[in-house]
């Protein structure tokens, strides 16, 4: 009888074992993480930091924060991003990106490895040149872009800013 219960405790751990032997993929679902949605801007600060904004992004101008604050808040169509692409036998293609600060745009091509994390990002700024403080910060973030964490609810996008690793925050658009 022990030995029955013996054998059977030993195949329900091989059985309980068996998913780990299987294996998972831990590469991210890039299609599914960028495209599909309008992600729109939440937050850009400093890597590490719990701030929204970080320091000094507007050189300690209330008004201008002010200001900043409202066309992200207020108007739908700023701070945003958009991806599109497929993915056709683990390769992604047809990969644009299309953003929209307050008086300018970015048109381009991405590529985004779900293995490693790394994203570029290759884009064209078109329209006037941007005066507000988090717009600029917003498109310079973009063309220096190298690495991503996210899923389909939150995408974070890490860039260089000279030697300090800054980061921005997405939410889908609602």
């Amino acid at each position: 009888m022990k030995r029955l219960i013996r054998n059977i405790c030993c195949m329900l751990l091989m059985l309980s074992l068996l998913p780990l032997l299987s294996g998972c993929d831990n590469e991210d679902d890039v299609v599914g993480i960028f495209t599909g949605k309008t992600w729109k801007l939440s937050r850009l600060t400093n890597k590490g930091s719990n701030a929204q904004f970080y320091p000094n992004l507007w050189n300690n101008n209330e008004e201008e924060m002010k200001k900043s604050l409202d066309k992200l808040y207020n108007q739908k169509s700023t701070f945003t991003l958009n991806f599109e692409g497929t993915e056709l036998d683990g390769e992604l293609m047809g990969t644009t990106v299309n953003g929209q600060g307050i008086n300018s745009s970015v048109n381009g091509t991405w590529k985004a490895d779900g293995a490693s994390g790394s994203l570029s990002i290759s884009v064209k700024v078109t329209g006037s040149a941007e005066s507000d403080a988090l717009a600029k910060a917003f498109i310079s973030g973009l063309q220096n872009v190298y690495k991503y964490e996210g899923d389909a609810n939150s995408l974070t996008l890490y860039f260089k800013d000279g030697p300090t690793t800054r980061v921005m925050g997405f939410t889908p658009q609602r």
